[in-house]
């Protein structure tokens, strides 16, 4: 799965307003991210015009509408349009067409997820499991990481070390002092280190998984 890194500048666009399209709209908008919706449906985009930077009504498989909007410009265009698979493979394929940066789209199950693979998709998004894997690690942890996403106090985010961080340790960095951030856990090579200590060096390709005052 090709990586991404998020930052505050970084513009979305969500084709469909589906549940997982409005509930992902919602929640980046609330974390103050820029995001454009399109939606064929002229109700739902009335419903909705509160919960995105600017909501438009057209048809998102359609090229010419996806040309005019600019799709090229969005860092990172999800589609979510429920359970339309065929309009969502014709769409990551014009995508891939006018070469979009990064394209998230949602499967419903292992089959649609291999063809949106193979289309291209830089990531394919399978809720039903993600959420099963989110519930069991809630169980896991206590429910620990769901009271913090629930604190009006911090967020956890998932970012690169600055290039500036790179092959020093966390005591030289001190980046609870410096940044208000604290690192709960590093992504290295897909292994999962969530035992860190002050010598620990972070290197270019780590993930960081941190918890960061608002």
């Amino acid at each position: 799965m090709k990586k991404f890194r998020i930052s505050h500048n970084t513009q979305f666009a969500v084709l469909g307003l589906s549940k997982f399209g409005k509930g992902l709209t919602q929640a980046l908008t609330d974390n103050g991210y820029h995001v454009l919706c399109c939606d064929i449906d002229e109700q739902i985009v009335q419903e909705n015009l509160h919960i995105a930077t600017h909501i438009i009504q057209a048809d998102a498989s359609d090229k010419a509408v996806l040309e005019k909007i600019g799709i090229s410009n969005f860092d990172v265009v999800i589609i979510a349009f429920g359970r339309d698979f065929e309009s969502a493979a014709v769409t990551a394929t014009i995508l891939k067409e006018l070469k979009v940066n990064y394209i998230i789209v949602k499967a419903n199950g292992i089959r649609q997820k291999q063809i949106f693979e193979s289309i291209g998709v830089d990531r394919v998004i399978l809720p039903e499991k993600e959420m099963g894997e989110r519930v069991a690690y809630s169980l896991i942890t206590n429910d620990l990481m769901d009271s913090i996403h629930r604190s009006d106090k911090y967020d956890i985010i998932e970012m690169k070390p600055l290039p500036e961080w790179e092959g020093k340790s966390l005591d030289k960095l001190r980046l609870r002092q410096t940044e208000a951030i604290n690192v709960i856990a590093i992504i290295r090579e897909n292994e999962v280190m969530a035992v860190l200590d002050a010598k620990t060096v972070l290197l270019p390709k780590d993930d960081l998984i941190v918890l960061k005052s608002r």
